[in-house]
């Protein structure tokens, strides 16, 4: 049996994948994982790539390395292959249409907790922006002057995203935290190389660091955000839809 062949089967079977769901990983299927696994064949360079690229590991440790003779401390940290399968909560104004649900500060400590549960979900309140287009929303309240010039008590609305695959490096993003709650941070992905994802504030008086990958819950990359320069900086959901009515007519006047 070939080395990277080898090294299939081992990793595979660590993260607990089937050959029918690493075939479709790869974009191919099952049998003829199970084919490579029997060293029947080999793939081309650019599947043994995406195949390494999967599991987070060099091209040539994998085809050159027996695994199996390593230290674990001389292999990359094992990363999740996606965001773990879940029902993500929505609320819906009509069929196919959903709303935004907003997470007001007083609701996050509760959210931290409660984000998949569809009772706490439904507590919460909700809303439509025009113009917005299809997908899933929150809107978050934030808290401290990390990222100036956003103010505390800016409402920052953000699309899900579903995988860390497509957290793109020096985007801003809401992230649901096991250990840090909720944060508004730029991101650095650096989750392939190591795990991680590194997270700066615009105010540089605040210094970066980094999160374990596994420690992130949801991520929300930044679609929009309402505030009142005018005001004192604390917004409510009563400011946000009197803000949404002013918008809708805005966009009203424009069609007429």
């Amino acid at each position: 049996m070939s080395t990277w062949s080898e090294n299939l089967r081992l990793l595979r079977n660590q993260h607990g994948l089937s050959q029918k769901e690493m075939g479709n990983r790869v974009g191919v299927n099952g049998s003829r994982i199970r084919d490579y696994e029997l060293d029947k064949c080999e793939p081309g360079i650019e599947l043994l790539l995406k195949i390494a690229d999967n599991f987070n590991i060099s091209l040539d440790k994998f085809i050159t390395q027996r695994l199996s003779l390593l230290n674990s401390s001389e292999l990359t940290p094992t990363v999740k292959l996606e965001t773990p399968s879940r029902i993500l909560v929505i609320s819906e104004s009509e069929p196919g249409r959903e709303n935004i649900i907003h997470v007001p500060v007083k609701a996050q400590a509760g959210y931290l907790n409660g984000y998949q549960d569809p009772l706490f979900i439904e507590s919460l309140p909700s809303y439509r922006l025009p113009g917005v287009r299809s997908g899933t929303y929150r809107s978050f309240e934030l808290q401290g002057d990390s990222m100036l010039p956003l103010q505390p008590g800016t409402i920052v609305v953000g699309r899900y995203v579903e995988s860390w695959r497509d957290i793109r490096s020096n985007y801003t993003y809401i992230l649901v935290t096991r250990e840090d709650g909720i944060v508004y941070k730029r991101v650095i992905n650096k989750v392939k190389s190591k795990g991680q994802l590194v997270l700066l504030s615009d105010n540089p008086e605040y210094e970066p660091y980094a999160i374990a990958i596994d420690q992130v819950n949801e991520a929300w990359a930044y679609y929009c955000h309402l505030s009142n320069a005018g005001a004192e900086q604390k917004h409510n959901l009563e400011q946000l839809l009197k803000a949404v009515e002013e918008l809708k007519m805005e966009v009203a006047a424009l069609r007429s």
